[in-house]
């Protein structure tokens, strides 16, 4: 009977540590002479375990059987233990993998009649590394190594914790810890929970009765320690309308002021409120209106941004008796921007239709009204 020569193609011949057990994997696969691919091939394999090719000593062999799969492909662990396989020289187990280069050698019996061909030797490359360092006790490491080396560079544990920089390092609980002179007398001088609390109320209460205000306290601060954005400005002149047009109230006094001043319109006339920063601001104002010949004028007030009537700020009024000083106030939320100003606005039916301040009443005394007062809070 003809005899059929087979050919390894070995695929990248996978040597290394199987991961259930310890061996050396290896995979390729079975072709004829011609080289087709032999699928389903049963067959004898030797695979013998040499320290170098020029010294043909064998230092293991075992004798496994095979068969291929449908693409020709098989796969064996070299060295493993297995029930159906033949081992003929010496002990996976005790081979010294340090000494030296190894080679794997494959034989292949295609008719089993136990007649080995041999197809292919091949060096193994980095299963040594892996059987080695399973060796490697730490025991049987002589000297210090190097950090470098994976070591520490140092031989005790007190070398150790100084090379850290944790040697002053200690598990004593904080408790029991002992706190320094210089640190103790810095803690006796500082206020607690219970001490700012205590003055924050004081401050506070101070404020509240006008005791003392903020920048009195930014003056002994030396700096701003919250940001203040508001202003309170009034007129107390006669300001007269014009039937059927829009006045700018005019604002020639101011009350209080942070961060807001009065401002010059085209015309030169102060009927702007200038603000130095962006936010929400809460605007309140009150006119004092009268109208000495005329009953139940009809009066309008809004709010212009930038020139422009703000939405939704339009108030309206009747005088109601004649002569009589009513007072008319309102008040809006409005974003503005850095510089942005805002103007109030008047209109009524009647040119007689004025605004008058009160002045000082007595029996009781009484301090005076003025004509138009108006003031802005910077609450976002």
């Amino acid at each position: 009977m003809k005899q059929i020569v087979l050919i390894l193609s070995v695929l990248s011949c996978q040597i290394g540590l199987s991961q259930n057990q310890k061996g050396i994997a290896f995979q390729a696969v079975a072709r004829s002479s011609y080289g087709v691919i032999m699928p389903n091939k049963q067959m004898q394999i030797r695979i013998s375990l040499l320290k170098d090719t020029l010294d043909e000593s064998i230092l293991y062999q075992e004798i496994k059987s095979i068969v291929t799969n449908p693409l020709g492909l098989f796969s064996i662990l070299i060295g493993a233990e297995e029930p159906t396989k033949i081992i003929t020289i010496g002990n996976f187990e005790k081979i010294n993998w340090t000494a030296s280069s190894y080679f794997i050698r494959v034989e292949i019996d295609p008719d089993n009649h136990l007649q080995f061909i041999r197809i292919g030797q091949q060096q193994i490359q980095y299963a040594a590394y892996a059987f080695s360092a399973d060796h490697v006790l730490a025991e049987n490491v002589e000297g210090v190594l190097s950090i470098q080396q994976g070591g520490t560079s140092v031989n005790n544990l007190s070398a150790f914790k100084l090379a850290l920089q944790i040697d002053k390092v200690n598990n004593i609980p904080d408790s029991t810890k002992m706190v320094s002179k210089a640190t103790s007398l810095a803690l006796n001088n500082k206020l607690d929970k219970k001490d700012t609390a205590s003055l924050s109320n004081r401050i506070n209460q101070k404020l509240n009765k006008g005791e003392i205000n903020r920048l009195e306290i930014t003056s002994s601060l030396g700096f701003t320690p919250f940001e203040m954005h508001f202003g309170g400005f009034s007129d107390t002149t006669k300001q007269l309308t014009i039937a059927n047009a829009a006045t700018a109230i005019k604002w020639r006094d101011t009350v209080q002021n942070s961060q807001l001043f009065i401002g010059l319109n085209s015309s030169l006339e102060p009927t702007r409120i200038v603000v130095a920063k962006e936010g929400i601001y809460l605007v309140h104002y009150a006119l004092q209106v009268s109208n000495p010949m005329i009953a139940n004028d009809e009066i309008s007030i809004w709010i212009r941004r930038n020139g422009a009537a703000y939405t939704n700020s339009l108030r309206q009024f009747l005088t109601g008796t004649v002569g009589v000083k009513n007072i008319f106030s309102g008040q809006s939320m409005i974003p503005l921007g850095e510089d942005d100003y805002l103007e109030l606005f008047i209109s009524t039916k009647h040119s007689q239709t004025q605004l008058l301040k009160t002045s000082n009443l007595s029996n009781p005394s009484r301090p005076a009204t003025p004509s138009a007062h108006i003031m802005l809070f910077r609450i976002q």
